[in-house]
């Protein structure tokens, strides 16, 4: 799968239904050309309930296949990025997981699920956000020292070093477009791109390799990259 970063919200991005425009990308595996290869629909919980497509792409060199995910989507997760950012937050800064269910309004279990397995990425999450940020130019050195808050930080940090060159972003989202949509995946063990990652937003893909490790494109209002 390969996150790409779109401008639309996730309302708009559902209405348009098969007519949304992902860039173009290059092949995870070979670094070749790819075009489209049709996609599928899944469902999307957000403030609402939504029904969205979600295109493929194929390698024309070696046949790959790839999912063009937009950033506020986690892989294998009913719930949309901002909705689980939003609770890890509130649990960093040490609310209980029955208030956070009840103020999202999503069941207890799906949020401690969410908070057991953020607790067992933070520490390798906050390493892989802090290196993209130092990358992209930001520069602070005061940060928490365990590993939930600390990663809390890392979100923001990122975030702030993307916003003086391609302005606001969702910082959870920024997240999962670093990680390739690993932040939060359902694995048992992490599966995050290391610290060594390419710089951030240097202008162009990096060619081959794990999408994690691309460089990153400056967003454009369109939806799409530039």
């Amino acid at each position: 799968m390969i996150v790409w970063p779109c401008r639309l919200d996730v309302s708009t991005y559902a209405a348009r239904g098969r007519d949304v425009a992902p860039p173009r990308v290059s092949c995870p595996r070979c670094g070749g050309p790819t075009g489209p290869w049709s996609g599928y629909l899944r469902h999307l919980r957000d403030a609402g309930l939504h029904l969205i497509f979600v295109p493929r792409v194929r390698c024309k060199r070696c046949g790959v296949t790839a999912a063009l995910l937009p950033w506020f989507v986690t892989p294998y997760r009913w719930d949309s990025v901002d909705v689980i950012g939003a609770a890890l937050e509130r649990s960093v800064a040490g609310e209980g997981v029955r208030r956070i269910a009840a103020a999202l309004a999503r069941p207890e279990t799906t949020v401690r699920e969410w908070c057991r397995r953020f607790a067992r990425t933070a520490d390798a999450l906050a390493r892989v956000l802090l290196a993209a940020a130092v990358r992209a130019g930001w520069s602070g050195f005061d940060l928490p020292v365990a590993p939930g808050p600390r990663c809390a930080a890392a979100v923001d940090a990122l975030a702030s070093a993307w916003a003086r060159r391609g302005g606001p972003v969702r910082p959870w989202r920024l997240a999962a477009l670093v990680t390739g949509g690993a932040w939060l995946a359902p694995n048992t063990t992490s599966p995050l791109a290391p610290a060594s990652a390419a710089p951030l937003m240097a202008g162009t893909p990096a060619s081959g390799g794990n999408p994690c490790h691309r460089t990153l494109p400056k967003p454009s209002p369109s939806g799409g990259t530039t």
